[in-house]
């Protein structure tokens, strides 16, 4: 039986989301898949282990956002947005 994998871009940024607050989003191209408020989020990077670390102004670690599936080809695009490609 042969399984088929999929692979999805998804987007992370801070910034301000639908609701005009600001926050972070999960975005594919085509798609929003979540966002919250969050004032406190000022930046975020792509750890060794292909998550991402939300940051406050300092840049102390907030929290870590985990992505489902394998992650592939991770980019870091700005100080407040990446890119994570992942194998479902």
């Amino acid at each position: 039986m042969a399984t088929e994998h999929h692979e999805i871009c998804i987007n992370v940024s801070i910034k301000a989301i639908r609701d005009g607050s600001h926050g972070i989003s999960l975005s594919t191209p085509d798609k929003v898949l979540g966002e919250w408020t969050d004032s406190g989020a000022v930046s975020l990077t792509v750890t060794p282990e292909n998550a991402i670390s939300i940051c406050d102004r300092d840049g102390t670690h907030r929290y870590l956002l985990t992505l489902p599936g394998t992650p592939v080809q991770p980019q870091q695009i700005s100080k407040t947005e990446a890119t994570v490609v992942v194998r479902m």
